[in-house]
């Protein structure tokens, strides 16, 4: 009788080249260090999903950026604002459908001037539709626009950057630089970081610091140059306010870091990620790179349109990312852009015009399941054409709900199908037709105040089954949904094996991972399962159930008792 040995899973995912060369695989989770005396060195926990913050009927989401009370947002050819609540209030045309950058100055009533890559610069704080911005003339087109110091800063494609007046939108066309270190590349992005003004090029990266030079001189003096450049002008993220660590893609298909207030950048991709980076530029394909911060762990994360990774700046360790496509197939996570505003990090969707945001108490995206999957290395060690006569998966278990919460702000009664009473709430994303709902502090309605079945309308309306509408809504109220579907009740994670490093998986096996409060065991097991092949065998978690259920460690043995 041999073992048990242990199931070795991966700090950080390692798809390889091939299947054949995989050291495991970490989609939708991360692992933690769990600290001494812990029950394993990690442990591996859902990544969070993603909860509706406003709804619209755009698409193509390009970014936005939070003015004191307002959120501007920008999708394919639109711009609007979001107020804290969730109203949408579309401005106007924004010419465009790539990603643009934003930036806003210190006066009184603040500038907010958007630049699309394209069609150059608008301002979209001036009440109305957005308006072309050109400095009275004195601007040419740019593709970028940053702010620092007082300073509008606009990058031009042929190397010069312009700086606006002092916290104003005047535009002097005498104040201006050239990058000129190199001749043979193309400014692509200004990005305003730790106190500098960084000029990312195709080739390299100048770093100026603000002089005090008065205009029509330009502000800025050049101190360094650094010669990792930009491989896409959108494929750089984490100058944002409260994330402060910049990552972006340079001109040799890796991924360099460079934390706050340092000028010495380290390269953080793994080799399997440099060659998806190479073979997607090379395909044409677009490179969008965004953060987003939770529960005090920042993640920089780079998709292409056929996949996403994430780079845990804490841990420094990588995951992948996964959503469901309309189609049923596991593809690029739906979350795009990616900016504070309200308490919450706001995303928008590939699926459509919902703004949403990182909710690390949800584990759906938008109401869709998300899939956790984690992919071990070989056990090498294991004797091959040896049982397996049992594998024990150390889980936290016990991790079913026999009931939830899920509250509905309600802002609104009308009469619905057959006179019955319609809510509108901020999001019915995770509640279904027929859940029981309670409705209360509703003024007005009364009569919707108490318990119902409910069918759902569409993403903002609910109906009380066996309601009559009666009186005029006036304010308040909200709605809750305590059902628990059985997927919540009783959990379930699917284990399947490869016994030829990953190139044919065993249909899975279902294990229960415990109603709530049932812990009697940390294990979930899965016995008899065959002979071990030639290269080990590999093992693979899957859970789609929106529950949180931590994963620390496993291990296999050839006797079926257990040890």
């Amino acid at each position: 009788m041999r073992g048990p040995f242990d199931i070795t899973f991966p700090l950080s995912s390692f798809p390889g080249n091939t299947p054949q060369e995989s050291a495991g695989r970490l989609v939708n989770c991360i692992a933690e260090p769990l600290g001494p005396g812990g029950p394993s060195p990690a442990g591996y926990h859902r990544q969070p999903g993603l909860s509706q913050f406003a709804v619209t009927a755009q698409t193509g989401y390009r970014g936005g950026l939070i003015v004191n009370n307002l959120s501007y947002e920008v999708w394919a050819n639109q711009a609007a604002t979001v107020t804290s609540a969730g109203v949408v209030a579309l401005l106007g045309n924004f010419p465009g459908t790539k990603k643009v950058s934003i930036a806003r100055n210190q006066n009184v009533t603040p500038d907010v001037v958007g630049v699309d890559i394209d069609n150059g610069a608008y301002t979209l704080s001036t009440g109305g539709a957005p308006v072309a911005y050109t400095g009275g003339g004195n601007l040419p087109q740019p593709n970028s626009v940053c702010f620092q110091d007082s300073y509008f800063f606009f990058t031009i494609a042929d190397g010069r950057c312009f700086a606006s007046g002092i916290n104003a939108l005047t535009q002097n066309a005498l104040t201006f630089i050239t990058a000129q270190s190199r001749s043979d590349v193309v400014l692509l992005r200004g990005i305003a970081f730790s106190g500098l003004l960084f000029l990312f090029t195709t080739g390299h990266c100048e770093v100026w610091q603000d002089v005090a030079n008065v205009a029509p001189a330009f502000p800025y003096a050049r101190q360094v140059v650094l010669p990792f450049g930009l491989l896409q002008a959108n494929a750089i993220a984490g100058m944002v306010t409260g994330f402060d660590d910049l990552s972006w893609v340079a001109q040799d298909f890796g991924v360099w870091n460079l934390p706050y207030g340092s000028l010495q950048p380290t390269k953080i991709s793994p080799p399997d990620l440099d060659r998806l980076i190479e073979a997607q530029h090379k395909l044409g394909n677009v490179l969008e790179a965004s953060v987003y911060m939770f529960a005090g762990k920042k993640f920089w994360v780079l998709s292409s349109p056929a996949w996403t990774w994430e780079f845990n700046i804490g841990t420094q360790q990588w995951n992948e990312r996964w959503s469901l496509s309309d189609a049923g197939i596991q593809g690029r996570w739906r979350g795009v852009g990616g900016h504070p505003a309200f308490g919450k990090w706001l995303l928008g969707d590939t699926h459509g015009g919902t703004l949403c945001f990182i909710d690390d108490t949800n584990y759906t995206e938008l109401g869709m399941p998300m899939l956790l999957r984690i992919e071990s290395a070989p056990v090498a060690n294991f004797p091959n054409r040896i049982r397996v006569a049992r594998a024990d998966f150390n889980f936290s278990t016990g991790s079913g709900q026999a009931t939830r919460a899920i509250i509905m702000n309600v802002s609104g009664a009308a009469a619905g199908t057959g006179g019955v009473v319609r809510l509108t709430v901020d999001s019915t994303q995770q509640v279904s037709t027929n859940d029981t709902v309670i409705v209360s502090a509703i003024v007005g309605t009364t009569e919707a105040n108490g318990t119902w079945p409910v069918t759902v309308i569409d993403a903002t309306h609910i109906e009380l089954q066996g309601s009559v509408f009666v009186h005029a809504y006036v304010s308040g109220g909200t709605a809750t949904d305590v059902t628990a579907p059985p997927n919540v009740i009783n959990p379930m994670v699917a284990i399947s094996w490869s016994d030829n490093d990953g190139l044919i998986w065993k249909n899975p096996l279902l294990r229960s991972l415990g109603v709530q409060g049932s812990s009697k065991t940390t294990r979930v097991v899965v016995k008899h399962t065959g002979m071990s092949g030639p290269q080990g065998r590999r093992w693979r978690l899957d859970i789609t159930d929106p529950v949180n259920a931590p994963f620390m460690s496993a291990t296999q043995a050839d006797n079926p008792a257990e040890n």
